[in-house]
């Protein structure tokens, strides 16, 4: 028994939340392989590069998505941390309106004025401005789906509804390919085909989605009562750090193409489309660890839980940086199949660009994975400032600065060089602003959390115990008896504490302990005010609120009279469940 939280619990719970939003953030960029795929070997290059023109419009739509769901995920984490679902469950419905809305709006515009939206990505007088409005025609009716689908897959994982998730992200890489193929090869519809085959596929995910969300299993679901307008103010000012990198995209996406076309032509941009489509899932790695990490940051913030926030901090440091630069050689050792993937001949420029930014352009991965994820981080911890500079030098500021100069000295090599470069230079600035806040070099990972000042009980006032066996709650009682005397809580209620840890884990143990490894209870006892707040999270097997009645008032007497003594001695006790855990709650 030691005093910090035991890696597993929490270890777990991300690196199971990591793989959906992997997947979420790679939708667009599979369903950008498929196309490029299909489009350079069925319709030819011009279609391809049309297609590529399309991308700030995507990252436009990412931009919605981002504000909506990323204000909307610290907030529903926070509330589920605070025990307050009717709180979660109107963010969630407000969330989804406004999303249908902007989506319907969205769709009207592409798909009546395509011309006007494809302006939005090139000039007027660009040639392939013909073929881009037509795949914005064809993509146009995909767009609320598309939308819909990121949102309810992501509320899925809150659900603990994975499986489900996976289900709909495979169907929809599935219907793509299908339907490019019937759309392109069997009935010759060009690039307008090419649109319309993403916009059907958009549509298996959400289908699969709402099902689950009109059933009555769904903890999350449209509750309009005690809806207030306001909050979508805070979802909005929440969610801002993650829509404006993605709008920072948009504009550095526009800026970048004008650059490219200009110091490498057309050749230029046929390759950085090449391997911006791979630049999807490169990017999908990172973004989903961070998603993951600040899903559950906003939970243990809301908890105001230094421990659980710098133990998640650490495994993605550990674990999830030097995953991602694995990925990232495993990539880069895969530059020749990637790149014959699109063009054949050896000899030619665009072949040897685009084998180029095979090679380097996962490196810059790593390092925006440490970028995210500390930029998610201090949006939990409220650094407005720190955060929206993160932005602005991400999206536009270093990179498009450094394309521009090394472009014009190398041409794409320099482009290649640049995203890199960019990376490590912003990884250098985040540790200058976490000096700057924390006043001294940061050398551990509370030093990079930059609490805020009374930010959450001390460390001195928080014990917390990490329970994996019937041998290591015969003792806890006396840990926490001890713990609640030093910081002067009443005699009476310190022993009341001491044994309600004790009958608590011992109940844990014996009913929901499986004998496997993985089996963990984590308790916290906290110190906060007048009061003194226990807590208790398990992995075992959730337990139905139903049986509550039948255990605090059972046929006999004797019956769980330990439990029913517990609850006798607590102002207040509330259970619920929390990404597929546990979580009871008590106030004494």
């Amino acid at each position: 028994m030691i005093n910090r939280y035991d890696e597993k619990i929490t270890r777990r719970l991300f690196f199971s939340m990591v793989p959906v939003q992997i997947l979420l953030v790679m939708c667009g960029g599979i369903s950008v392989i498929i196309d490029s795929a299909f489009a350079s070997n069925l319709i030819g290059p011009d279609a391809m590069a049309a297609a590529g023109l399309y991308g700030p419009l995507a990252k436009f739509l990412d931009t919605i998505n981002a504000l909506l769901f990323g204000g909307s995920q610290i907030l529903c984490g926070k509330y589920l941390g605070e025990n307050t679902l009717k709180k979660a469950r109107s963010i969630f419905t407000i969330d989804m309106v406004t999303i249908l809305i902007v989506g319907v709006l969205t769709t009207v515009v592409f798909m009546f004025f395509p011309s006007a939206a494809a302006r939005m990505c090139t000039s007027s007088t660009n040639p392939l401005i013909g073929d881009l409005s037509d795949y914005i025609r064809g993509v146009s009716s995909g767009i609320v789906p598309f939308l819909l689908g990121t949102q309810l897959t992501s509320f899925l994982q809150l659900e603990k509804k994975e499986k489900l998730g996976y289900i709909g992200i495979l169907g929809m890489f599935a219907g793509n390919t299908l339907c490019d193929w019937l759309f392109i090869k069997v009935f010759g519809m060009g690039i307008y085909g090419l649109g319309l085959a993403t916009a059907v596929s958009n549509w298996v995910p959400v289908i699969i989605a709402v099902i689950y969300f009109l059933s009555k299993k769904a903890t999350f679901y449209l509750d309009f009562t005690g809806l207030n307008i306001k909050d979508l103010k805070d979802i909005a000012v929440n969610g801002f750090p993650m829509a404006g990198t993605q709008l920072m995209l948009v504009f550095r996406g526009i800026l970048l193409n004008a650059i490219i076309f200009r110091f490498a032509g057309s050749d230029g941009l046929a390759s950085f489309t090449a391997v911006n489509s791979f630049g999807y899932i490169y990017w999908a790695v990172p973004a989903g660890m961070s998603s993951a990490m600040v899903t559950l940051a906003s939970i243990y913030s809301g908890e105001k839980d230094k421990s659980a926030i710098e133990l998640l901090m650490r495994i993605y440091l550990r674990r999830a940086i030097p995953a991602v630069i694995g990925a990232a050689v495993i990539f880069a050792a895969l530059s020749y199949p990637l790149t014959n993937l699109f063009f054949h001949d050896p000899s030619s420029a665009v072949y040897s660009m685009t084998m180029l930014g095979f090679i380097l352009f996962p490196f810059y991965a790593p390092f925006s994975t440490f970028i995210v994820g500390m930029r998610d981080l201090w949006r939990c911890m409220d650094h407005k400032f720190a955060v929206n500079f993160i932005v602005i030098c991400d999206g536009i500021v270093y990179v498009i600065g450094l394309s521009y100069l090394f472009s014009n000295i190398w041409g794409m090599t320099g482009i290649w060089i640049a995203q890199v470069a960019g990376c490590v230079l912003l990884t250098v600035t985040i540790l200058i602003l976490a000096w700057i806040m924390n006043k001294k070099i940061p050398v551990s990972v509370p030093d990079l959390c930059c609490y805020p000042k009374n930010y959450g009980v001390s460390d001195d006032n928080r014990l917390v115990i990490s329970i994996h066996s019937m041998e290591e709650v015969v003792n806890i009682s006396e840990s926490v008896i001890d713990f609640c005397r030093k910081r002067g809580v009443d005699e009476i209620t310190a022993n009341r504490s001491g044994l309600c840890v004790e009958e608590l884990a011992g109940n844990i143990v014996r009913h929901g302990f499986t004998g496997k490894k993985r089996d963990t209870v984590d308790i916290s006892v906290t110190k906060d005010s007048d009061e003194l707040i226990i807590k208790f999270k398990d992995n075992c097997k959730l337990f139905n609120p139903k049986e509550l009645d039948t255990i605090f008032n059972p046929e006999d007497p004797s019956s769980n009279i330990g439990i029913r003594l517990v609850r006798k001695a607590c102002k207040k006790m509330e259970y619920s469940t929390l990404l597929g855990l546990n979580v009871l709650s008590i106030t004494m």
